[in-house]
C-alpha cells in the first residue's frame, strides 16, 4: 500500500508551498508547526474513534441500524471523511515539512508529532508512517543539498590558495 501510494503522492513543489502559504499565512509560523500537525493528527484519531464506536455498537443497535439502513449511510460518511482526512493530513504536512525543511528543529518537531502518532492510531497507521518517511526523506535531503555548497568552497579556497601558492614559488 506505501508504494502504491508513494506512485499517487508526490512532493508538494515551491509553487504549491508558496499558494498554500499564501492562503494560510499561519503556516510560516514555526511556533504554530507543532500545534498545527496535533490538530490534523486529532481529526484523524476523532474520525476513528467515531468508527470505533459504530463498529462496538451493540446487537440491537446493529439490527436496527441494518433494518433503516443508517449504520450503512453513517459508515459510508465516516470512511469518506477518513479519507479525507488523510488526504488533508498528508498534504498539509508534506507542505510544512518542504517549507520548513531548512529548519531542522521544526522538522524534528514533525517527526516526533509523526512517532507519537504511530501508537495511536490504527486504521491511519500506514498513511502515518508513510508520512513520516517522506518527512524523513525531505530532511534528509535538505540536510544533504547544504554539504555540497560547502564543499564547493573548500575545493574553491584549495584552488585559489594553490594558485597563489605556485605564483608565490615561481615568482620567488
Amino acid at each position: 500500500m506505501a508504494a502504491n501510494e508513494q506512485q499517487i503522492m508526490k512532493l508538494p513543489d515551491q509553487r504549491q508551498v508558496a499558494e498554500t502559504v499564501k492562503e494560510n499565512p499561519k503556516l510560516v509560523d514555526q511556533t504554530q508547526v507543532k500545534e498545527i500537525v496535533q490538530q490534523s493528527l486529532s481529526q484523524l484519531s476523532s474520525i476513528e474513534h467515531r468508527l470505533d464506536r459504530l463498529e462496538n455498537q451493540g446487537v440491537v443497535g446493529r439490527v436496527i441500524g441494518s433494518i433503516t439502513g443508517s449504520t450503512n449511510r453513517e459508515l459510508i460518511t465516516l470512511m469518506r471523511d477518513l479519507t479525507q482526512a488523510q488526504q488533508t493530513t498528508i498534504k498539509l504536512v508534506l507542505t510544512l515539512a518542504v517549507y520548513h525543511a531548512q529548519n531542522i528543529a521544526v522538522m524534528d518537531e514533525i517527526l516526533d508529532e509523526l512517532d507519537k502518532a504511530k501508537g495511536v492510531h490504527t486504521r491511519t497507521a500506514s498513511h502515518i508512517e508513510f508520512l513520516y518517511e517522506q518527512v524523513q526523506m525531505i530532511r534528509d535531503a535538505s540536510r544533504t543539498r547544504k554539504k555540497p555548497v560547502a564543499g564547493r568552497l573548500v575545493i574553491w579556497i584549495v584552488i585559489i590558495a594553490s594558485i597563489f601558492l605556485l605564483g608565490f614559488f615561481l615568482l620567488k
